[in-house]
């Protein structure tokens, strides 16, 4: 009888241990589920993210061309290159596009919109953001290169106020400097003519507006 008291007695404490060990099995599940990665399903994103294409971005610069050239600009990619070509001859660093429509491409859907203020190279505020941009009128007229220079006389853009396309003609796209004729804007406007001013013919030798994006 005496034996079978000990047995019970392991028993129990056998059962006793096996039982704890599975309790603290299970709050370390619990804990570890409570604890886990915060990528997974449900979870908050990380402080401080922002994918938006200004988040960290001031602002974006706009200058005129320092050259000015025909109509044959070899379409809106060639004027995007010249672009880009004078951005860095000037330290310029980022992308910088021409405020270019043909027909068939409007700048508003090709260019980047814009939250921040649009400024010339000196810290000039033209626009407060985009929509300011297409509003029809300018804080200050685009009439510095991109080393600052002032500079004068039209150019080539085949856009309206709005940042739609001027739909009577593009010089062939933008490709031909010769027979033809295309929009043109005024240089030192603040109105609506600084990009819808006139239509002069392909030939004639006009500059381009640059804007970062």
């Amino acid at each position: 009888m005496k034996d079978m008291r000990y047995l019970f007695t392991a028993i129990q404490g056998a059962a006793y241990v096996g039982a704890s060990r599975l309790a603290l099995t299970l709050a370390m599940v619990g804990w570890l589920a409570c604890s886990g990665s915060s990528s997974g399903a449900g979870s908050a994103p990380d402080a401080g993210t922002d994918s938006g294409m200004d988040s960290g971005v001031p602002e974006r610069r706009m200058f005129v061309t320092s050259t000015v050239q025909t109509a044959a600009l070899g379409g809106v990619a060639g004027a995007d290159e010249l672009c880009a070509m004078q951005a860095a001859d000037a330290n310029l660093v980022g992308d910088f596009k021409a405020w270019l429509s043909t027909l068939s491409s409007s700048v508003s859907d090709r260019l980047a919109h814009s939250s921040v203020p649009y400024v010339l190279v000196d810290g000039t505020m033209v626009a407060s953001d985009w929509d300011d941009l297409v509003d029809g009128a300018l804080l200050a007229p685009i009439n510095r290169d991109a080393n600052g220079q002032l500079r004068t006389g039209d150019a080539w853009t085949g856009t309206l106020a709005t940042g739609a396309s001027y739909l009577g003609s593009d010089c062939a796209s933008f490709t031909s400097g010769s027979a033809g004729a295309a929009q043109c804007g005024a240089v030192g406007s603040t109105t609506l003519t600084w990009t819808e001013n006139i239509v002069p013919a392909c030939s004639s030798r006009l500059r381009l507006y640059c804007i970062e994006q």
